[in-house]
């Protein structure tokens, strides 16, 4: 297994503990691309799965409901990450 999906099976059982910068690493490899956004808000684009992310981001992480949302819809895709 790769570092890669090991990241992504610490990320599903524990969303809490990823830094923002590895749950970054583990979206662009799920597909999503980032776009420039205004301020402390990061957007993330999947046009295959139909998925927009807005992630806001102080102090270069970000909060842990944040990620908790984030697993809930993208949890498909980064399951699919080996």
């Amino acid at each position: 297994m790769t570092k890669l999906g090991k990241l992504a099976k610490k990320f599903i059982k524990k969303p809490g503990t990823v830094s923002y910068k590895d749950m970054r690493k583990l979206l662009l490899a799920a597909g999503f691309e980032q776009i420039k956004a205004k301020g402390s808000h990061v957007k993330f684009k999947n046009c295959s799965a139909g998925i927009n992310i807005i992630v806001p981001v102080h102090g270069m992480d970000c909060k842990e409901f944040y990620k908790k949302d984030i697993l809930k819809s993208t949890k498909g895709l980064i399951e699919n990450i080996k």
